[in-house]
């Protein structure tokens, strides 16, 4: 029995030993090694020794500074006004978004929506000795999107900022600036500045797309569904720009009544982004893909032809990023022809085979992010109608949307998903 323990314990030393020894030259091989990928996995041996080894834990290495940070948490706040008349639907939003990522910066960015689109329904009502029915609706809505972001050195420089310009995300705000908008001249010779004058913003962003959504009821239960395509473009104050096409789709059911809801659902978006620097020179492609899941509850009062409503949900959303570097030629050659791909679909079996090239290329030389975020919603909106010849009606809506970093993992080439122990250290 001694020389089985003796044995175990002989083995146990020199496994530790080989670990030790293997952690070293990644260790001395940290510094040659590009996009992090030593340190990465001498975080992942470290983790090992913990496990059979005796004493306290160090803590653990965090990947170099050339791996991308970790967004932690985002939060979106957003106000909406909607105006219908019989069929045609028009809406403007603001939205300020704030994300703090791993390394202690903020990123803060202002955005303005305009949107107009076409709602047309359709009702059946069936049934003997009892009414039941069936309702459905259809819409296709246009929308165009500008906006600008700020990065901010940490929390307190963005708190201040927040302070100072959110009100440019409200609809008071943007009213504000529309009346000191039409009366320029006269305003400057009475000094009424609003708004304090934003500084230049670190990078633009513009997109235009459009939706088609569709929705049934019946009895107290419902179904709704949408998908929608977009266009973008994001220029960065140094002559960096990036081109980018999203689409998505949703789905999901409800059950309540006209004062009581709940409504459950999923929505899938693909982002693909080939960025260039100045010089316009490709340098990377990203293909980023969300997936979120999540529960809605509210309640809804209404007196006369007035309503008012709350709501509340959480969720869970995952992001997996696919980045390539565009300076390898082979990721270009793949790159190049998949983004051709998009402009000018050539058959399908081509396609099909461009997509699988940039997959291959992807599994060997790319970069995968994946994170996990906990999500809570919460709104408040206030709604009237009236009939002016034809039904007239309009909508505020006031959103909140938070995401907090559960887990986050990285994938460098050559290796299987390994945690981000800066982000989780953090």
């Amino acid at each position: 029995m001694e020389r089985i323990g003796d044995a175990r314990g002989q083995a146990t030393s020199e496994y530790v030993a080989l670990v030790a020894l293997v952690a070293v030259a990644l260790a001395l091989a940290a510094g040659l090694t590009s996009g992090g990928l030593a340190s990465h996995v001498l975080a992942g041996v470290q983790r090992g020794l913990c496990t059979v080894a005796v004493g306290a834990c160090p803590r653990p290495l965090t990947p170099r500074a050339d791996l991308a940070p970790c967004p932690l948490e985002r939060t979106a706040r957003s106000e909406s006004l909607d105006g219908a008349l019989a069929l045609v639907r028009l809406g403007g939003r603001g939205t300020l978004t704030t994300v703090r990522s791993s390394d202690g910066r903020v990123r803060v960015m202002l955005a303005d929506e305009q949107t107009d689109g076409v709602e047309a329904g359709l009702g059946l009502k069936v049934g003997v000795g009892a009414e039941h029915g069936a309702e459905a609706s259809a819409g296709v809505s246009f929308g165009f999107t500008s906006g600008s972001s700020w990065t901010l050195p940490n929390a307190a420089a963005a708190r201040a900022f927040v302070d100072r310009y959110g009100s440019k995300a409200t609809i008071g705000g943007k009213a504000v600036d529309v009346v000191r908008g039409g009366c320029s001249i006269v305003c400057d010779a009475i000094g009424w500045r609003p708004h304090a004058q934003l500084p230049p913003p670190d990078e633009r962003f513009w997109s235009d797309g459009a939706t088609a959504s569709i929705e049934a009821s019946f009895g107290s239960g419902s179904l709704h569904a949408s998908g929608g395509r977009l266009l973008g473009l994001r220029v960065q104050r140094d002559g960096a720009t990036t081109v980018f096409i999203r689409v998505d789709s949703a789905i999901g059911a409800g059950l309540g009544s006209s004062t009581a809801a709940l409504r459950a659902g999923e929505q899938r978006a693909v982002v693909v982004s080939f960025a260039m620097d100045a010089h316009r020179r490709p340098t990377s492609l990203v293909v980023h893909t969300v997936t979120r899941d999540d529960a809605r509850a509210s309640l809804r009062g209404t007196h006369g032809r007035a309503s008012a409503g709350a709501g509340a949900g959480g969720g869970l959303l995952t992001e997996l990023d696919a980045t390539l570097d565009l300076r390898d030629r082979r990721s270009s050659a793949a790159a190049v022809a998949f983004v051709a791909a998009l402009r000018n679909p050539p058959a399908p079996g081509e396609l099909k085979t461009r997509v699988a090239a940039l997959r291959e290329q992807v599994a060997r030389a790319g970069i995968v992010d994946r994170r996990t975020y906990a999500l809570t919603t919460s709104s408040f909106s206030l709604g009237a109608e009236a009939t002016l010849g034809r039904k007239l009606g309009g909508s505020f809506e006031r959103t909140r949307e938070g995401m907090r970093l559960l887990s986050a993992e990285t994938r460098l080439p050559g290796l299987p998903f390994l945690p981000r122990d800066d982000c989780r250290a953090s």
